[in-house]
């Protein structure tokens, strides 16, 4: 049994030291908007606006092959839904909150000027609700949200290596939601289909 244990330690040992991961944290202002589906619905409706939020999260990149990194982290995720009545005006906001789970790869060109060199990211996340609030004083239309989402996470952007451990990073990143966000509607109503969609200026700091 100790042999085993260890050989376990060194194979751990032997990917630790092979390993490249770096760390750091990310601020995204964000624009929120939604796509809608009201096909199901007794009432014709629209998209009601576009909100400005702010993302934030803690990331993790890991080589894997030169260039080559998988990227994952947890991020803090404000969604803006807002819907409006085609009938007769009314319109309802709400304000959900998640924390998203992404895992997504990204590709790193060679340097394309002194310590700066271009990405790009690609792959899915998951979003687990924390939060919902109705902003609207007479909500009418969604009684409830799912309490998880998944999106589409594409990104591009470029790093500066500013000392031996240090990364600086700017760029922009899109969240296409999967999935619809709308459990239940109140009676009169009927059938909704709401998606989010967020579109991001991403600037961070790695280690």
């Amino acid at each position: 049994m100790v042999r085993y244990i260890l050989l376990l330690f060194l194979s751990f040992s032997y990917i630790g030291s092979q390993a490249q991961v770096k760390i750091g944290a990310q601020l995204s202002p964000t624009l929120s908007f939604n796509r809608l589906d009201d096909d199901d619905a007794l009432e014709e409706f629209g998209n009601s606006g576009v909100g400005g939020r702010l993302i934030a999260g803690a990331i993790v990149d890991y080589m894997f092959q030169e260039n080559y990194y998988l990227s994952s982290g947890i991020f803090f995720i404000p969604k803006r839904v807002g819907i409006e009545s085609a009938t007769d005006g009314r319109d309802e906001v709400s304000r959900l909150h998640y924390i998203q789970l992404p895992a997504t790869a990204k590709l790193f060109t060679n340097e394309i000027a002194l310590d700066v060199r271009l990405y790009f990211q690609a792959g899915f996340a998951l979003d687990i609700k924390i939060l919902e609030d109705n902003l609207s004083d007479d909500p009418q239309f969604v009684s409830e949200f799912s309490p998880v989402d998944a999106s589409l996470l594409l990104g591009t952007g470029a790093e500066y290596q500013l000392g031996y451990n240090t990364i600086l990073f700017g760029g922009f990143s899109y969240r296409r939601g999967l999935g619809n966000v709308v459990r239940s509607t109140d009676a009169d109503v009927g059938d909704l289909v709401i998606k989010n969609d967020l579109f991001s200026l991403d600037m961070g700091i790695k280690f």
